[in-house]
């Protein structure tokens, strides 16, 4: 089985360049300095998967949703190729829609 993780008490001492930020009236507090690093972060994923997503909409000429539909429902032979694409692509939406939540 796996390992289990305790939750640990996060020292005060790593909110210090936290800190600084509200003493120079940046942010008014250390949760308003965290949703900005948060927020950053978010902008920072989606324009990474959206890229991804593009790359991949340019690839094969349509949407996700279309080339899920001709992988999972072709007759024919099986193309690994366009598998090892297709969960690349679904990985892709799927990240872009979980990072999307934090804007």
């Amino acid at each position: 089985m796996g390992d289990v993780k305790k939750k640990k008490r996060v020292p005060r001492k790593i909110f210090g360049p936290t800190s600084k930020i509200i003493k120079c009236g940046l942010y008014n507090n250390e949760q308003e300095v965290l949703q900005w690093i948060l927020h950053n972060q978010a902008e920072q994923k989606i324009k990474y998967y959206n890229k991804k997503i593009l790359e991949m909409r340019i690839k094969y000429d349509m949407d996700f949703s279309a080339f899920e539909n001709k992988v999972c429902l072709g007759k024919g032979r099986e193309d690994f190729e366009k598998w090892d694409d297709f969960t690349l692509w679904e990985g892709y939406v799927k990240a872009y829609r979980y990072w999307e939540q934090y804007l």
